[in-house]
Order: C-alpha cells, then sequence, then structure tokens
C-alpha cells in the first residue's frame, strides 16, 4: 500500500478502530423520560397524612388550622370529654404510620390521633371555614402550628379537595365523554 506524500500510511485496522472511537465519542446516551406532572389536587392526595401546610400553618382537609395544647404530654393528649367537645382531635385512620415530622399519639380514650413532633393535633369548633384560625392563643394554652422553614419541604401545600358529608376528601372527578360530540 502506497502513502500519499505527506501523509502517514495508516493500517487498515488502525483506521477502523480510530473511526470506532470517533463514533463511541459522538453518541449519546438517550434522553430519559421526565416523569409526570401531576396537578396540585394529586399531589394532596397523595400526601401519606391527612395535614398540609397553607401559608406556613398546619391544617387539615378543609383548610381549617391545626392546634396543639400546651398541657399535652408527648405522644399523649390530656384534653378530655369536654375539651374534646371545643378542640376535636385530628384522629388518623387505623393503619396510619408516622410520617416525617408527622407521628401519631393517644387521645384521652386511647384513639390514635396525629401529632407535630410528639404533639397531639386538633382543631377549634369556631374554625368553621377554609382558612380559618381563630383558637391561636386561646386560654394561652391552645396554639397554631407553625411550620418551620427547615421542615417546610416535608409538609406538602394545601389544595382544597371536594369533601363528602362524612368529612373525607371525595375521590377526585373522572372525565366523562359528552354523548352530543362526533
Amino acid at each position: 500500500m502506497r502513502s500519499r506524500p505527506g501523509l502517514p500510511m495508516i493500517r487498515p485496522t488502525v483506521f477502523l478502530l480510530l473511526c470506532g472511537l470517533a463514533l463511541a465519542a459522538s453518541a449519546r446516551p438517550p434522553a430519559a423520560t421526565p416523569p409526570p406532572r401531576l396537578s396540585p389536587l394529586e399531589i394532596a392526595l397523595r400526601s401519606p397524612v391527612p395535614i398540609w401546610q397553607r401559608q406556613g400553618i398546619l391544617v387539615e382537609q378543609g383548610g381549617r388550622a391545626l392546634y396543639t395544647y400546651t398541657k399535652d404530654k408527648p405522644g399523649r393528649s390530656l384534653c378530655d370529654r369536654p375539651c374534646e367537645a371545643l378542640w376535636p382531635p385530628h384522629y388518623a385512620e387505623p393503619g396510619a404510620r408516622p410520617h416525617g415530622p408527622f407521628t401519631l399519639a393517644r387521645s384521652s380514650d386511647g384513639r390514635l390521633m396525629w401529632a407535630w413532633q410528639g404533639k397531639p393535633l386538633y382543631r377549634w369548633v369556631s374554625d368553621r371555614k377554609r382558612g380559618a384560625a381563630g383558637g391561636d392563643g386561646v386560654a394561652d394554652v391552645w396554639y397554631l402550628v407553625k411550620v418551620p422553614p427547615e421542615l417546610s419541604g416535608q409538609v406538602i401545600a394545601y389544595f382544597p379537595m371536594p369533601m363528602t358529608r362524612s368529612g373525607r376528601p371525595a375521590a377526585p372527578a373522572r372525565p366523562t365523554s359528552n354523548p352530543r360530540s362526533p
């Protein structure tokens, strides 16, 4: 095999090896498929606990504020029946599990209820509408639960959810077909 003047002689196997390396270097890995985007409602419904944050405070599914009682013991409510008539406990469903800053406590009658870092959580009966938070400081023993910035990422933002009469979130509406459309 003769080489041209000024060009070194390259053997065919070396030439093929260099071509293969150049091709491999230019190949890019396939692009990863991004995860599907969830709506705020879907994110809220996937929360492992029925507690969210709204404007930096903890709220239940109706958007009403949650409170702690300073006389409670860690993991144990000292709010008795007359107290619970004004400050209903935020009960946990059977099989509930602690998640992040959300823990479980026992109500005065022994039922499981949600807690924030060991402090049992309650609603105030006078908070009747979404966004209500009027029980802060009542009798100097009831206080709103304010989410500190370092824990904000562990509490899902509140999104208004349809409610059933039982007080549980309604199933998300499914799109229906329009019988008039072709």
